[in-house]
């Protein structure tokens, strides 16, 4: 599938080591290791990442690594060791827990309603079909569930959930979440008229974007990875105490 590039950029990474410029390369390169199911190419690949990837190739390193029983982990785990042991600590000041996998783990901080609005989004983007279909709606917020701490009390399960919790609006939390993707295309526009961000914006910005790739690895969900990740970062709207 990926084919003469990923092998032009592993030659790549292998002979120039880190560097900053190397944003595209990466990103591509953890495309491929989210997709493989050949245990060799993912370890080939996360050596070479542990070797030369920056801080932005952790977070999904970090969603294999915390997979039990998986022969996946202990490759990840030491592609991450690897990326530690080069890393500048200087750099680590602002993220005193970043190469902790507790810290990786989502939070859900919005209410009952707004949970289930935010996995029917995702239900929709990743099966391309309405939750009017039950079963797909109620097996992805099992995924979903499972990789979020978030108590549920007193329901056992998603199912349970979204049965016995009034009051839910998707398609209304929907159109508020294409209000967000429209403000941040917005914003997105003011960036490419060279328009600076600030430092903090930036690093929100970031953050924000790894986080995505924690949870959408740990997900799983076989769906096209940019739409679901930028669904996801205007989903995080939900995510709010009290609304």
């Amino acid at each position: 599938m990926f084919g003469s590039r990923k092998e032009k950029i592993l030659r790549k990474l292998r002979r120039n080591g880190y560097n900053e410029q190397n944003g595209p390369d990466e990103l591509f390169i953890m495309d491929v290791l989210r997709n493989t199911a050949d245990l060799g190419e993912f370890i080939e690949i996360s050596r070479v990442l542990g070797k030369s990837g920056g801080l932005f190739c952790v977070p999904t390193l970090m969603a294999f690594s915390v997979e039990k029983d998986s022969p996946k982990a202990i490759p990840a785990f030491l592609a991450i060791a690897e990326i530690y042991n080069r890393v500048d600590k200087t750099e680590l000041t602002e993220l005193t827990d970043f190469f902790s996998p507790g810290w990786w783990r989502p939070r859900w901080k919005g209410s009952h309603s707004k949970f289930i609005s935010y996995v029917a989004c995702i239900t929709e983007l990743a099966n391309n079909e309405s939750i009017g279909h039950p079963d797909n709606f109620d097996s992805i917020g099992e995924k979903v569930l499972k990789e979020i701490d978030f108590n549920i009390f007193p329901f056992e399960s998603f199912h349970e959930l979204r049965l016995c919790t009034s009051g839910w609006d998707a398609k209304g939390d929907v159109k508020r979440i294409l209000g967000e993707i429209a403000a941040d295309t917005l914003i997105q526009s003011v960036h490419d008229q060279n328009i600076p961000s600030s430092s903090d914006t930036l690093f929100e910005e970031n953050m924000l974007n790894m986080r995505c790739d924690y949870l959408l690895t740990r997900l799983n969900l076989g769906t096209p990875y940019e739409p679901l990740r930028y669904l996801l970062k205007s989903a995080e709207v939900l995510n709010t105490a009290n609304i």
